[in-house]
């Protein structure tokens, strides 16, 4: 990062920060529940920039991205700039990186203008920027969780200024908001296409099998409903990973199912060819009949383990959407937060392992316990192992009796992965408190899974933890059981 000092924070400006805070907060919750509705992606980015200019006085944000190249800067979102200005900054070539956005993406870092007009790189803009009562720019790349760079998110004051601690950690949060919700939009436009281009498919060659073809639209009709519901779930981090997973389990019932649809109706056609020639043989049309037969069977089948894994997955999203209590069957319910992470998890190789009674049944809340299982695999998986580390992870489920004859489940959660220090537990449930800030770490997870046990579960968490001893988590909550529940 260049130019960048850090200063201390009086009281005003810890007034500053609280408000910016809550702003981008108050922003990202209005901008994704605008891309939940469709709204188009410059008026989803707007809210964003809106909220935050709001909290802070003078504050006039900038989101630019790059061209299909990945060379060419131009503005995107900036309501509060002048045309003139952001006219000024289209076409910004990256390299050689000329300006402070254009460095910030070249470097892939933050980096700061304290004072524009002494800078010599802004010099053909200076007239536009002191009719505009610009003086400092802080520019933060916007990077995908892949690493490539899809532009900037700018910050520009009517004095000299520079960034400090807080300041630094803002731009961070809120580029990797933009982050997140670029790709996700991106994966909506993707979907719908590949949607689009299903029905049509299935359509070309299902004419004569109408049941079969409204039976596969209303599968496509669910998986959409459901595309919509897991969008709005994933507030940091993950809009689309319950998606991703539907899309690749469900593509395999549906590929077998069209597969048979095209054998069947060339069956078909070949035993009409036959029939109207006169040619046509009982052998043949023996044969015919168990081969119809046999694809009808392989299409009911597949269709029907289609139904099951939307419904599988709509059940998750229905749980952590609602947050209300009923009964679940634990072995299943974990191996279903397992298949909703495939696609997470697809590049790594970690085992896992479940000790749970199968037949387990409590009453509780759903979607708090799915919430705080993906929690602690994603922190296990992104933080306890090395690349390529085949890491173990197992969960082992108990139903405890307390003295009061209140049930309460235990769930015992550990992998063996590089552990953590003495210093990282006991600071471990602190909001923002991370080792790994420059990964992209945000240091909520922990603490919202503190919260969970905690705050809507009504139970409690214990950490141990060595170092190159894997970690351990026991989480006792308080459940309902079914008064023919034995277990």
């Amino acid at each position: 990062m260049s130019l960048l000092n850090v200063v201390d924070i009086n009281d005003s400006r810890r007034y500053t920060h609280l408000k910016r805070h809550n702003a981008i907060e108050h922003g990202r919750a209005n901008a994704l529940d605008l891309l939940i509705k469709g709204k188009p992606l410059h008026e989803v980015l707007n809210q964003l920039v809106f909220s935050l200019e709001e909290s802070t006085d003078g504050l006039r944000c900038l989101i630019s991205l790059l061209d299909d190249s990945g060379t060419v800067l131009s503005p995107f979102v900036g309501p509060s700039l002048p045309p003139e200005f952001l006219k000024s900054q289209e076409n910004n070539v990256v390299k050689p990186a000329v300006g402070t956005s254009a460095k910030s993406v070249q470097k892939k870092e933050l980096i700061v203008c304290e004072d524009i007009l002494q800078d010599p790189s802004w010099e053909n803009h200076y007239e536009i920027i002191k009719s505009c009562g610009i003086r400092s720019c802080w520019s933060q790349p916007i990077i995908a969780p892949n690493g490539d760079v899809f532009g900037t998110f700018s910050m520009f004051f009517s004095v000299p200024s520079v960034p400090d601690q807080d300041d630094i950690e803002s731009l961070t949060y809120e580029a990797q908001i933009i982050s997140i919700i670029l790709e996700r939009a991106n994966n909506i436009d993707q979907l719908k296409k590949a949607n689009s281009q299903l029905e049509k498919r299935v359509k070309e060659r299902t004419r004569a099998l109408t049941e079969t073809n409204i039976l596969l639209k209303k599968a496509l009709e669910q998986r959409n409903e459901v595309q919509l519901q897991l969008v709005e779930l994933e507030n940091m981090a993950a809009l689309g990973t319950m998606m991703s997973s539907l899309t690749h389990e469900i593509n395999t019932p549906i590929g077998v199912a069209i597969t048979a649809i095209s054998h069947l109706r060339a069956l078909q056609e070949k035993t009409a060819d036959l029939f109207r020639e006169g040619k046509l043989k009982r052998s043949q049309l023996t044969q015919f009949y168990v081969e119809s037969e046999e694809s009808a069977e392989i299409i009911e089948r597949n269709l029907v383990r289609s139904t099951q894994l939307i419904k599988t997955f709509k059940q998750l999203s229905l749980d952590q959407h609602s947050q209300v209590a009923r009964k679940i069957n634990v072995c299943s319910y974990l191996g279903e937060i397992l298949l909703s992470l495939k696609p997470r998890l697809k590049r790594t190789q970690h085992k896992f392992c479940l000790d749970v009674d199968p037949d387990l049944e409590v009453f509780s809340n759903p979607g708090a316990i799915s919430q705080l299982m993906i929690n602690l695999i994603m922190n296990s998986a992104q933080h306890g192992f090395e690349k390529q580390e085949i890491g173990h992870i197992l969960f082992k489920v108990r139903l405890l009796r307390e003295v009061a004859d209140q049930p309460m489940l235990q769930i015992v959660y550990k992998d063996n992965g590089c552990g953590m220090s003495e210093h990282t537990i006991e600071n471990l449930y602190k909001p923002f408190f991370t080792n790994a800030r420059q990964n992209g770490g945000s240091g909520l997870g922990m603490h919202i899974c503190y919260n969970i046990v905690v705050k809507v579960l009504g139970g409690h968490i214990d950490c141990r933890s060595r170092i190159g001893k894997g970690v351990e988590f026991t989480i006792t909550i308080p459940v309902g059981m079914d008064k023919n529940n034995h277990s």
